[in-house]
């Protein structure tokens, strides 16, 4: 499970906007939003939202990512990160939040769009890590994805659907800073992740990551800096420029 999250001081408009664009149709297509109860959000309704977020200057992003090798349905998607999410937020007096399913690549996730007063929408290190647990835990991760060790013969017959997890963690970095171009990093990182692997059997592969684990230490690191900061207000609302701008 990937679930990367940040915060600004500011309105969901651009943040909102961006989860409703469709970049695998045409410009006036949109993804769904909808509220806690699952159901699809009128225009209106959207704008009564982003008014919301405007009015407590503050709002919180999240992504929702589950692991490929479960292969999760769009569907799968919406309702365990609206349960993930009324787990975490319903019994918050002021907290509300809209969210989306994007399928633009091959692994569905969603992205999350929250408000409410800046207190209760403050996340540690400690927090966001039991909300990462939590998530593993309403999408079944456990027993839905594969086991690392397994041999080729062994991986789903759908393999566009696995992706490597150091692609989907830069992927969702860019998008976390609404980058419209987030789908480039996918690709270098996929594209790097592939040259890599060439030549290096399943199994060979699999005990290397067990011995070493780069990845799990990056994330570690990742994370850290980010609880270092998690509860420092941004002083402009911009967000961060990222390498990938």
């Amino acid at each position: 499970m990937i679930l990367p999250t940040d915060y600004q001081r500011s309105g969901a408009g651009n943040l909102v906007d961006y989860i409703r664009r469709d970049r695998d149709q045409n410009a006036g297509a949109t993804v769904d939003l909808r509220n806690p109860a699952g159901r699809e959000l009128s225009d209106p309704e959207v704008n009564r939202f982003v008014d919301k977020s405007q009015e407590f200057g503050f709002q919180r992003h999240m992504i929702v990512s589950p692991d490929p090798t479960g292969q999760y349905s769009p569907e799968e998607v919406n309702a365990n990160t609206r349960e993930l999410m009324n787990r975490e937020f319903a019994r918050q007096p002021t907290t509300d939040y809209v969210y989306g399913v994007h399928q633009n690549t091959e692994f569905p996730h969603a992205h999350v769009a929250v408000t409410g007063e800046p207190a209760e929408l403050e996340l540690d290190r400690e927090d966001i890590q039991q909300l990462r647990e939590q998530a593993a835990t309403v999408f079944e991760e456990p027993t839905r994805t594969r086991d690392p060790t397994a041999t080729a013969r062994d991986a789903p017959e759908n393999p566009g659907r696995v992706v490597d997890r150091e692609a989907r963690e830069q992927y969702h970095e860019a998008e976390l800073s609404l980058n419209p171009q987030a789908e480039k990093a996918l690709k270098r990182a996929t594209e790097k992740g592939q040259q890599k692997d060439v030549g290096q059997p399943t199994a060979e592969k699999a005990r290397d990551e067990r011995q070493t684990d780069p990845l799990s230490e990056r994330a570690a690191e990742k994370g850290e800096e980010q609880a270092a900061t998690e509860r420092e207000p941004e002083a402009d609302p911009e967000r961060k420029r990222g390498w990938w701008q």
